[in-house]
């Protein structure tokens, strides 16, 4: 694998020794980031400058440095992606609005490069956030798309260019195995994160002053697992309908276990946070499609490691 690093600003566009490189990101929780080592002491670079690691021909992080060290030896740059211009707070008002157009609202006033926003046209009646962090709306927005019934979607970097995708454009095709990258797995279930077996929707109406409780369980689970409620406040012109059909998506949704994979492998390009791998370890009882929560790229002049932790969901233990 060749990789190039290359440094852009100031009108000048200068290409750097590689020494080793960690890309980390996490599934819609932050930015991604590279740390990488260049042996250079010699090529001017500043905080705010691009910073561009290609394999091969092809881009993997493209991003701008925040911190810079230096030493006798060389340095230590650290650059973020798009996404860290969009940890800042801010408040919006949404109504009747796609996941996708709260994407492209939020990018185009930032000016930020959308390559593509795709969504399942579910429309939201109302999106109200006070001073979240731009991600944190988007993601709220990809969250209420999916329980009105879309699939999920994920809101990535993908190599400078933000991009909103549908599930079925995050699937890798990939099958990790113990013969073919896999080095080392471990397993575990979990109900405690995002698993719930009773539903409660509350409508509020401000005139009269009174609650109306919806209520929609699955006893097969409760008495597996006691009760786990989830429990929202909607606005008091939802229609009986409405709230029966969010009811059923939201216990079809949320009403499982979920089995969470931490894994050692060879390298693989593939395998980004918010992207999807199937898993394949019959010893371990997985056997399985899983979404990559965060993944952490090791490159060095002597090889190419990745470690992943993916969730998915578990037919009854791991």
């Amino acid at each position: 694998m060749q990789l190039i690093l290359t440094a852009i600003g100031d009108g000048r566009t200068a290409q750097l020794p590689f020494g080793s490189a960690v890309i980390r990101t996490k599934r819609m929780a932050g930015a991604g980031v590279m740390e990488v080592f260049t042996p250079d002491t010699t090529v001017p670079l500043r905080c705010g400058m691009q910073l561009t690691l290609s394999a091969d021909g092809n881009d993997i992080f493209s991003g701008y440095i925040f911190t810079l060290e230096s030493s006798r030896f060389g340095r230590t740059l650290t650059a973020a992606d798009g996404i860290r211009y969009l940890l800042c707070r801010d408040t919006k008002v949404y109504a009747n609005i796609t996941a996708a157009g709260v994407v492209r609202d939020i990018c185009g006033e930032r000016g930020l490069t959308l390559a593509g926003a795709e969504d399942y046209g579910v429309t939201i009646p109302s999106l109200v956030a006070d001073r979240q962090t731009l991600l944190d709306i988007i993601s709220a927005a990809c969250t209420e798309s999916e329980k009105l019934g879309g699939g999920k979607l994920t809101f990535l970097d993908d190599a400078g260019e933000l991009r909103l995708m549908r599930e079925e454009s995050l699937d890798t095709g990939l099958t990790l195995t113990g013969e073919n990258l896999l080095s080392s797995c471990i397993a575990s279930a979990d109900i405690g994160s995002d698993t719930y077996n009773r539903i409660q929707l509350v409508r509020k109406n401000s005139r009269a002053g009174t609650r109306e409780f919806f209520v929609k369980e699955d006893a097969a689970s409760i008495a597996r697992w006691g009760v786990l409620q989830y429990s929202e406040t909607l606005p008091q012109n939802t229609t009986d309908s409405e709230i029966n059909q969010r009811l059923s998506q939201l216990l079809s949704q949320k009403n499982r276990e979920l089995a969470q994979l931490t894994m050692n492998a060879a390298g693989n390009l593939l395998c980004r946070a918010g992207f999807l791998v199937r898993v394949s370890l019959p010893e371990m009882g997985v056997d399985g499609k899983f979404r990559i929560l965060e993944s952490e790229h090791r490159f060095t002049t002597g090889g190419y490691t990745m470690k992943l932790v993916a969730s998915g969901q578990s037919e009854g233990g791991v």
